[in-house]
């Protein structure tokens, strides 16, 4: 376990910066595009409750760069509905509680059809039929981002509170008696990751937490924050990386606001389709979930599917593997790094 003080974590990440913003695949100058960041006070809660029927094993499956309506120019539906096909399989082989999708749901908003796109994608979580939570990735783009919030508010199962936070928000487990167990925490990271946004929420939400400081929580999230590079640099990480972490404007702070608030174990991301791993800096482990729509880029490289996160909230433990399609589940061994397309089954499939 490494331990750095803040000044040292910052100063480090600040030299790392300098030397990535020379890889241009790092986006380090992008500019901000408002994606949810529009607010809604339609439905003002900020937080959903969840009640789960045992403690011992709550089962949460992310899911991640689904990208509903990327290549139909090319593909045409195919793709999706391969997608559309194969999640359910997913959910037979994991049975969880509740979906996580981390960002990236469908893809732009060419001449403005991000709303149709929104609530074609929507309706096909709806049909899975269970509890989910959605946080904003880089490609789900609308013309009317309050429209947006109320939309993913008020779908069948969402437990989505994003409107008055600009798409940040969390959900509570609880036991069957409305006890608390475990918080999930929802970030929108817009396409350029945590920024001073994001950072303010964190510390008004952090300020309204009295009372819970014992709950863990684990926090899901789109775009990488900058030290998932770090943590595979520094071997701390076990797993895959075909491509760079694409952190891009976020510049290595936004892990001191999740740690400030003393209950993160983790953070789940998507974004980078072909990199797969987990490592832990600062009592908080950085894990890559595995992209899950076709359509997307990668599936040549790596298969797709889904990372299963189990939490035991009596000991306070969670546990996390990745799950494809064909059934093959996967949690690398400490001290595997593979930097190229391997003909491994928790790769390219059984």
């Amino acid at each position: 376990m490494n331990h750095w003080s803040r000044r040292e974590f910052i100063h480090s990440s600040s030299i790392a910066a300098v030397g990535l913003m020379a890889n241009p695949s790092f986006g380090f100058h992008r500019k901000q595009d408002p994606i949810g960041l529009a607010l809604s006070n339609k439905h003002p809660e900020t937080m959903s409750h969840l009640q789960v029927g045992d403690p011992s094993k709550i089962k949460i499956l992310q899911l991640t760069d689904i990208h509903f309506f990327c290549g139909r120019d090319k593909f045409g539906e195919v793709m999706d509905k391969l997608t559309i096909e194969n999640l359910p399989k997913l959910i037979d082989l994991t049975q969880p509680d509740l979906l996580a999708v981390s960002g990236d749901l469908w893809h732009d908003n060419p001449g403005g059809r991000g709303k149709e796109f929104m609530e074609y994608s929507v309706e096909k979580i709806e049909a899975l039929g269970l509890p989910w939570l959605f946080t904003w990735g880089n490609h789900d783009m609308l013309d009317d981002y309050e429209l947006g919030h109320d939309h993913l508010t008020e779908a069948k199962n969402s437990l989505y509170r994003g409107g008055p936070g600009s798409g940040n928000y969390s959900v509570m487990l609880e036991d069957k008696e409305g006890n608390p167990l475990w918080e999930l925490l929802c970030l929108n990271t817009t396409n350029i990751g945590i920024q001073k946004e994001q950072e303010n929420w964190l510390r008004g939400f952090s300020d309204s937490q009295s009372g819970l400081e014992e709950i863990p929580m684990v926090t899901f999230l789109h775009i990488p924050v900058l030290q998932y590079q770090y943590v595979w640099e520094e071997k701390l990480a076990a797993g895959f990386k075909l491509e760079n972490v694409s952190h891009y404007g976020e510049d290595g702070s936004g892990i001191w606001h999740l740690k400030d608030l003393g209950r993160v174990r983790a953070c789940f991301c998507g974004h980078d389709h072909v990199n797969d791993y987990g490592g832990k800096l600062e009592d908080i482990e950085l894990v890559f979930g595995r992209a899950t729509g076709f359509a997307g880029y990668g599936g040549e490289k790596v298969a797709k599917g889904g990372k299963l996160i189990t939490v035991n909230a009596q000991d306070r433990t969670y546990a996390w593997e990745t799950v494809l399609y064909d059934g093959t589940r996967w949690h690398p061994e400490a001290g595997l790094q593979v930097e190229e397309v391997v003909d491994a089954p928790w790769m390219r499939g059984g």
